[in-house]
């Protein structure tokens, strides 16, 4: 086993299986959570089958694609791995990154696209090998078909022919991207709409070919949309136009685009309405960036009071939307707060973001959550630049707190304050916090944090 691969074990009660019952899909997908109360967490027939599955297969086609490629990596492609699915509060969610991290893909089965009833929840994940993809793009809504999904392989069954495919193990580098992708879709903004008519024309626009390294901003033309090479007001930016080749080929499936955009263009999220499923891709502003690199959750990593996240954790039971009001409600913490530890849970995997809902949703994902700050290289060097004592504070108060933290040869002066925090080391020079805080920063608020007593 690879040492960017962690194994996990997981006990089920029965193989998972997709059948056609009078040429309705029926879905039962089998979960270790709650096995001795819900044999199944799902059992219905689906109401769009072929749509579903070209949703899934390019979901899986995301999983497979390496966007970009390093000179050093042309001859170590990474293997296709497994998507994640969670059941919860009447959603399945099929979720997971491309090679590469610069693509986020999700789809999202509501309630309305199926015919039956959930009856329990977890999160499992399964494998779409290429095999498995090719007969999912030609399944049609006349076409009998069996799926079961195990613990430890997956098949599909068309009349005589099986198709199987043993579970892969889940990537390290995804388990880093879960931490970072709802970093960057919680702050995210609204800015286009368009319907079903502009979305083809919009899509079928995208170009086959392209430099990959060109940057285009997607702006308003009329009710539609339309590619440019000059930014306007409201504008998306978007590099690695290749990874728009994917929604191309789900145009014909579309009844509305809506895109989201990180306020500094740094993100950005494209949600395809198709009838009552949504397929969602989010992608950082450069296919050569992946989202488990970028760091933007490391403060919220960092700075965790543990008596709090556990109250609010408490409060999560599987829903499809997490209510901050509630939650707000139930442990007396203003809703502020509750956003904010909510913003920390998502850091461990156990909430992702809905833009489409505007909300968090509880699934716990499948690996080990003590193991999310290992990863991250910048917060242990900032924990032990705390712990060997190179922090100080020079000054305190409201607008602007200043620490200097001693490095080897030279000193970083640390600015923390309302409008941004600021550090005279190289790494925030170069990026000036896009690519999130540097290592004095994270050392810095984890220092204010003990001085109030948090520690």
């Amino acid at each position: 086993m690879s040492a960017l691969d962690i194994e996990y074990s997981y006990r089920y009660p029965f193989a998972s299986s997709v059948e056609l019952i009078a040429n309705n899909g029926k879905l039962r997908l089998s979960v270790a959570e709650q096995a001795a109360q819900f044999p199944y967490f799902f059992e219905g027939t689906l109401l769009q089958p072929r749509a579903t599955a070209q949703l899934l297969n390019m979901l899986a086609k995301v999983v497979s694609t390496r966007f970009y490629i390093p000179p050093a990596m042309l001859e170590k492609m990474i293997a296709a791995r497994d998507p994640v699915i969670t059941s919860g509060g009447g959603m399945l969610r099929f979720e997971g990154f491309s090679a590469c991290c610069s693509a986020y893909a999700r789809v999202d089965i509501s309630p309305d696209s199926y015919r039956g009833e959930i009856l329990g929840v977890g999160t499992t994940n399964v494998d779409f090998n290429s095999t498995m993809k090719s007969a999912l793009s030609s399944i049609r809504d006349d076409e009998k078909i069996a799926i079961s999904i195990g613990a430890e392989k997956m098949a599909l069954t068309r009349g005589v022919d099986s198709i199987v495919e043993k579970k892969v193990n889940l990537p390290v580098r995804w388990l880093k991207g879960f931490v970072e992708v709802q970093s960057y879709q919680s702050s995210m903004e609204h800015r286009f709409t368009i319907n079903k008519v502009e979305t083809i024309r919009f899509l079928r626009s995208v170009p086959n070919r392209f430099t990959p390294r060109s940057t285009f901003w997607v702006i308003q033309s009329g009710k539609g949309l339309r590619f440019s090479q000059t930014p306007v007001q409201s504008s998306v930016k978007i590099s690695g136009l290749n990874r728009l080749l994917i929604l191309k080929q789900l145009a014909a499936f579309a009844d509305e685009l809506t895109i989201f955009a990180d306020p500094r263009g740094e993100a950005s999220e494209w949600q395809l309405r198709c009838g009552a499923i949504t397929f969602t891709l989010s992608l950082t502003a450069e296919s050569r960036r992946g989202f488990s690199g970028e760091g933007q959750a490391l403060i919220a990593l960092a700075d965790a009071p543990e008596n709090q996240i556990a109250q609010v954790r408490a409060c999560l039971k599987w829903q499809s939307i997490v209510s901050v009001v509630e939650i707000s409600k139930q442990t007396q913490l203003t809703e502020v707060t509750v956003r904010q530890l909510l913003s920390v849970l998502g850091t461990r995997g156990l909430v992702g973001f809905d833009l489409k809902a505007g909300a968090y949703f509880h699934r716990e994902m499948p690996f080990d959550l003590e193991r999310v700050e290992h990863m991250q290289p910048r917060l242990k060097a900032a924990r032990l630049l705390v712990a060997n004592g190179l922090v100080s504070v020079l000054s305190r108060n409201s607008d602007m707190n200043e620490l200097e933290v001693r490095g080897t040869e030279v000193k970083h002066l640390v600015k923390l304050g309302q409008t941004g925090n600021r550090c005279t080391c190289q790494w925030y020079s170069k990026y000036q916090g896009l690519r999130g805080p540097c290592k004095h920063i994270i050392a810095s608020v984890i220092t204010l944090r003990g001085d109030d007593g948090e520690e």
